[in-house]
């Protein structure tokens, strides 16, 4: 079934301030997008590398949210890939993993995936927060017919040192490639 995702060229514009072309609603005011030069920096090498790294969670108090990451996520969503974004803290790292830019009606498998052949057999010492994915139903109706903005989240959390977040970045994105 077609589902709502915006044309990557529309990211695109949207993250240098400039309106999209194609699919209305895509971007909105109310979601910050437009990226400055460290952001740029960052949103390059995370379209290299698989992943966005930001300092804490990215947020900009004079944006009021955090542009690097919406960008990122709605990217991400214009792919058909999961979004993963490391949050640099001082002593530990938080990686986030969200399923729900692959807009699917039930994301079971997949998390299983990444639960069964990553967290669980690569990196067992460490403790993962997946609550949002096992306690709220995906809402078929937002997935299918809102911007990514507009869709909840569905996240698995894992708090780990610097090296270990981005190796499990890594390990992520080349399981993700297999869906």
């Amino acid at each position: 079934m077609k589902v709502f995702r915006p044309k990557l060229d529309d990211v695109e514009s949207l993250s240098y301030g400039n309106a999209a072309k194609k699919n209305r609603g895509t971007g909105s005011r109310h979601v910050c997008h437009r990226l400055n030069a460290q952001e740029r920096k960052l949103y390059d090498i995370a379209k290299r590398v698989g992943f966005l790294t930001v300092r804490g969670t990215g947020y900009r108090k004079e944006r009021k949210g955090s542009p690097a990451c919406n960008t990122y996520r709605q990217r991400c969503d214009a792919l058909e890939d999961i979004c993963i974004v490391i949050e640099k803290r001082t002593e530990i790292d938080t990686v986030s993993i969200d399923f729900s830019t692959l807009r699917v009606e039930n994301d079971t498998e997949f998390v299983a995936s990444v639960v069964e052949n990553i967290l669980k057999t690569k990196y067992p010492d460490l403790a993962f927060d997946n609550s949002s994915i096992s306690s709220v139903p995906i809402d078929w109706e937002a997935v299918r017919t809102k911007p990514i903005w507009g869709v909840n989240e569905r996240l698995i959390k894992v708090d780990c040192s610097r090296d270990e977040a981005k190796a499990l970045a890594l390990d992520v994105w080349n399981e993700s490639n297999k869906f």
